[in-house]
């Protein structure tokens, strides 16, 4: 009963951790920069549509720390690129997905739209 507690309690800072691994382990292996730059933009969207689904349905923080703690780890292991262009391509994915999401230009699953 206790684990389960603690669990709930702190999922989050436990999925942060994760993926800033996981970022980490991602840009150290991706060593050509045309596919860490591609990588870096699609986490960005991946990061935005996220952000999109969750804003008023659940609380935000714990999606943002996660986010985060990805972007962190990824600008941590890029050795072989820029730090601010990866920066500046995850912010430019990141605000066309949620831009592109909130005039419904992309609709999620199962949403009312989805099928035309």
């Amino acid at each position: 009963m206790k684990g389960e507690h603690i669990w709930y309690e702190h999922w989050a800072e436990a999925f942060t951790l994760f993926f800033l691994v996981l970022g980490l382990l991602l840009a150290v292996g991706l060593r050509n920069p045309f596919f860490s730059y591609l990588t870096v933009l699609l986490s960005g969207a991946l990061a935005g549509r996220i952000f999109y689904q969750k804003r008023c349905k659940e609380p935000i923080l714990p999606f943002i720390l996660i986010i985060i703690g990805f972007l962190v780890g990824y600008l941590l292991g890029s050795f072989w690129t820029s730090r601010i262009f990866s920066l500046l391509l995850f912010a430019g994915g990141f605000v066309l997905s949620h831009y592109l999401h909130k005039k419904e230009i992309f609709v999620i699953f199962k949403s009312r739209g989805f099928i035309k």
